[in-house]
């Protein structure tokens, strides 16, 4: 190329550059790609939800977002996936709160057991209570809060004999979420945790390095951990919610327009993904049954007997939380069952 050919290329590049920055070619024709990771299977109400999702911000935008979806741990387990949505690697991720709490231990708060009684409770708090002050939370460790989703009511499940009271976890080795919360309260139940990660669970009851696990019966189903058990017990003993978070300097980057089509109506989303859950459950019941799980319905009173040892694991993490944030959800729980008692 001569001195004269490169004058032009190196004007034209420089005109073209100049027109960017002066406006003459639009913003508006810019295209974002937003790239999701979920461990949450193909058709399951989790990867509905993001279906419906991305044909909504792709709708929206008129094409300039470009939403893509990889479910089923395509791109590694959770905290995995979690770390790369840190770094920027990907821009959106979806999953357990119970994962999060690796970076972020505040959200500890919504998973100790026997926090909420029923799902109401967890509702209110999750909407009325806490999506301000753990959005902020969230902004301070390099996340946007989209919104809440669900796993789920966490269940018991074992090997050999069904877990009805404390005495059946003395020395049982459990699977547990890689999550200090987690940890503890199997800890204070008798059990000896194992914490694994979900790519890893099913090749450890296999081979007997665990002897049972706890998770919602849609995802025990979902991920074909059942398949390793005898026994579900449906004991209820924590509310685990899910979530939906942006990394905040890619969210940071972007057009206030392209924002607000990202997050949408979060509690529109989050109610669409609680009522997916809650309605395909006795359907999944069923199918447990059928594949020759044994299914326990655990009892009120068994379910105290759990609770009682439960409890005294909640003031260890109040410092962690932050005392104000768990003083302020317990208060509204009193509020909420006083105002409900009866009904």
């Amino acid at each position: 190329m001569n001195s004269l050919s490169r004058n032009t290329v190196l004007v034209c590049a420089l005109v073209l550059l100049a027109a960017v920055f002066s406006g003459s070619i639009p913003v508006s024709q810019q295209v974002y790609e937003v790239r999701l990771a979920t461990i949450a299977p193909d058709g399951t109400p989790w990867s509905e939800q993001l279906l419906e999702m991305k044909k909504r911000v792709e709708k929206e935008s008129n094409g300039r977002i470009k939403f893509v979806t990889y479910t089923g741990g395509q791109l590694g387990g959770e905290i995995e996936t979690l770390r790369s949505l840190q770094r920027g690697r990907i821009q959106a991720w979806g999953g357990s709160v119970g994962a999060v709490t690796a970076i972020v231990p505040e959200l500890q708060l919504l998973e100790l057991p026997y926090l909420f009684l029923n799902d109401a409770e967890a509702d209110y708090v999750l909407d009325e209570v806490v999506y301000k002050p753990y959005s902020d939370i969230l902004a301070s460790k390099g996340f946007i809060l989209h919104s809440w989703n669900e796993n789920g009511w966490r269940h018991f499940a074992s090997k050999k004999k069904p877990v009805l009271q404390p005495a059946d976890l003395k020395g049982l080795k459990v699977r547990s979420q890689e999550s200090e919360i987690h940890i503890e309260m199997w800890k204070a139940f008798g059990a000896s945790p194992v914490p694994i990660s979900i790519p890893e669970v099913m090749s450890a009851l296999q081979t007997g390095l665990v002897e049972g696990f706890d998770n919602s019966t849609l995802f025990a189903s979902a991920t074909g951990w059942y398949q390793g058990v005898d026994h579900f017990v449906l004991s209820g003993h924590m509310y685990q919610p899910g979530i939906i978070v942006y990394n905040k300097k890619f969210w940071d980057s972007l057009p206030a327009d392209i924002q607000k089509i990202l997050l949408g109506d979060p509690r529109y989303e989050s109610k669409l993904g609680r009522t997916g859950v809650r309605e395909i459950e006795p359907e999944i019941v069923k199918i447990l049954e059928k594949e020759g799980v044994k299914v326990h319905k655990m009892s009120k009173a068994q379910r105290e007997e759990f609770a009682k040892l439960a409890h005294p694991v909640h003031p260890k993490f109040r410092s962690i939380v932050g005392a104000g944030l768990y003083d302020r959800v317990q208060q509204a729980l009193a509020e909420f069952r006083k105002k409900n008692e009866g009904k």
